[in-house]
């Protein structure tokens, strides 16, 4: 887990290659803004959106499969085994859990720079 007071190499360590990801950092983005939980369904369509810079409406089923796919079977549970994401596998319902003060740090400053947030 990233949370914690002792910052050490390993946890940049992790913290870098969590963040390295444009996908895995758009989920975090989109689930921070959120109050509370989000289906996969909901997250993949964001994301797809986003990565494609289009809106929701406009992403065509190949690229919603494509991510639904890549999320459910490697960024989610990424994040959750990090401990910045709290996921159930058998609802697909993910939650933003408050990360560790470096990880938040990093991933503002990611978010200040990229700036996907424009939910329809």
């Amino acid at each position: 887990m990233l949370q914690g007071t002792v910052i050490d190499e390993r946890s940049l360590n992790k913290i870098f290659r969590l963040l390295a990801d444009e996908q895995r950092r758009y989920v975090l983005y989109y689930l921070h803004e959120l109050d509370g939980s989000a289906g996969l369904d909901e997250i993949a369509a964001q994301v797809t959106a986003w990565r494609h810079d289009k809106p929701v409406s406009d992403v065509t089923d190949d690229e919603y499969e494509r991510t639904v796919a890549r999320l459910r079977n490697i960024d989610v549970p990424k994040l959750a085994d990090a401990g910045v994401v709290e996921y159930d596998s058998r609802t697909e319902m993910a939650r933003f859990r408050e990360p560790g003060k470096l990880l938040g740090l990093f991933l503002l400053l990611a978010a200040r720079i990229e700036r996907p947030l424009t939910n329809e």
